[in-house]
């Protein structure tokens, strides 16, 4: 049985690789001192490509190290512990690099050159496990976090100081056991993500013998769509429950507190997920929404703010919590996955570049810029420039899987004009995976 998650540039690596002095084409800037960081799942052996899920494997970790113009090497590691192989992000907080998922299992903790890896728990803090997307706020510098185990009824709020320490924790009633993705901060509210994407439904699915995957969650019809809204550092007795349009969001781009009370979240929504396509996210395309939320009046107010096809939403992360303009993001297919070789030899679909997509949130204004024939981008991070006086003022980074050559590149693109700057030439393909950012030196020393 075939899996479209095993083939192509979705197929894992057998092996780590470890290469220096990368060929560049362009200028590199040379205010670019840090690394480039990705990861996504890599199994290694023991595959079922009749259950297999995209999300599931060992974790593989690919760094680019950028120093005065040049591009140093390229390092990829394999991600395990005896706790479990983070594979969905790669973050840095109080000086660490920590690797991470969702559903239990506590962050791996990774050195800047990549070679020593161990379990970071915050001193047993995370030991029920973290999550994929934490928040950091960007004039505290705590790190904001919803997090949850299928195995237990509750979606725990944490947050960890800029130290690195847990300061506030808090458990949530919920029901069925969500995934919980992502959330959303603001400078002085949490959203907990409550969607219809559960455990209990791929039980009942499993006991009804219908078809299931190695990830334990499906489309739940009889759980419903709502986010909660509580206070930063708040407790579950302050959350409001507010229903929202029906459907699954991975990603928030952003969100912030408006004058009137209401907030404004930016979310890339599904109208279903993992509803026939149990194994990966092919059964809907996503869309760009604004939900301006009144948790006085329990409302949510929905407008499409572009219609294309985007995931992977990235903003300038000194404007987490904050009112924001633009995001950048990857450009999706029509069913809504990383375009690949074989929907590419499909010429009636009209499909050959994946771009970047850029949009001005406030007049829903979309640019792209396209990296080429048969050349896909992965998830773009934003690095602003030292000194920025504008919003977009600063370079995309993303890695690029060029089909042609089944190969990948990470390529620098101006985030104001999208035009091209400068791409390093790396030695082997990424897999198409989840979440990677731009780790200037000053975080880490």
């Amino acid at each position: 049985m075939t899996n479209r998650y095993l083939e192509h540039n979705y197929a894992p690596l057998a092996a780590e690789s470890y290469a220096t002095g990368l060929p560049v084409t362009g200028a590199l800037p040379r205010e670019l001192n840090g690394r480039y960081l990705r990861i996504g799942p890599n199994p290694r052996g023991g595959i079922d490509p009749a259950t297999h899920h995209w999300f599931r494997g060992a974790g593989m970790v690919h760094g680019v190290r950028l120093r005065d113009g040049h591009a140093e090497w390229y390092r990829s590691r394999f991600v395990e512990s005896e706790q479990g192989a983070p594979n969905t992000n790669i973050v840095s907080h109080a000086g660490r690099l920590l690797t991470l998922i969702e559903a239990g299992k506590p962050p791996v903790a990774i050195s800047p050159d990549l070679a020593e890896m161990a379990v970071w728990d915050c001193d047993g803090a995370l030991g029920r496990g973290f999550t994929a997307h934490p928040k950091v706020d960007p004039v505290t510098g705590e790190m904001h976090a919803m997090t949850y185990h299928p195995g237990f009824s509750t979606v725990r709020y944490v947050v960890l100081g800029p130290d690195g320490t847990a300061v506030h924790t808090s458990d949530i009633e919920v029901a069925d056991g969500p995934m919980v993705h992502d959330m959303a901060l603001t400078q002085t509210r949490v959203v907990v993500l409550d969607l219809p994407v559960t455990f209990a439904a791929a039980k009942r699915r499993m006991q009804a013998g219908q078809p299931v995957s190695d990830l334990p969650f499906t489309w739940d019809e009889r759980h419903p769509s709502r986010i909660g809204i509580l206070p930063v550092h708040g407790t579950a007795e302050q959350v409001r429950w507010v229903e929202t349009p029906r459907g699954f969001v991975f990603h928030v781009l952003n969100a912030f507190d408006n004058p009137d009370g209401t907030l404004t979240m930016d979310v890339v929504r599904y109208s279903e997920m993992f509803a026939r396509d149990v194994r990966g996210p092919g059964d809907a395309t996503p869309t760009l929404v604004r939900w301006v939320v009144n948790p006085d009046r329990g409302t949510v107010r929905e407008e499409v703010i572009s219609d294309h096809r985007v995931e992977f939403p990235r903003v300038d992360p000194a404007l987490t919590g904050r009112p924001h303009r633009y995001g950048w993001f990857a450009g999706f297919s029509s069913r809504g996955l990383l375009i690949t070789d074989d929907v590419r030899r499909d010429p009636a679909e009209g499909f050959g570049t994946g771009p970047l997509v850029k949009v001005d949130t406030k007049n829903g204004k979309t640019e792209t810029f396209g990296y080429g024939d048969g050349r896909v981008t992965m998830e773009p991070a934003f690095v602003p420039r030292p000194d920025a006086t504008a919003e977009d003022d600063g370079w995309i980074l993303s890695v690029v899987h060029d089909a042609t050559t089944d190969r990948a590149d990470l390529v620098v693109v101006d985030a104001a004009d999208l035009s091209a700057v400068a791409t390093v030439h790396l030695p082997s393909r990424i897999p198409f995976g989840f979440h990677g950012n731009w780790v200037a030196d000053a975080e880490l020393y």
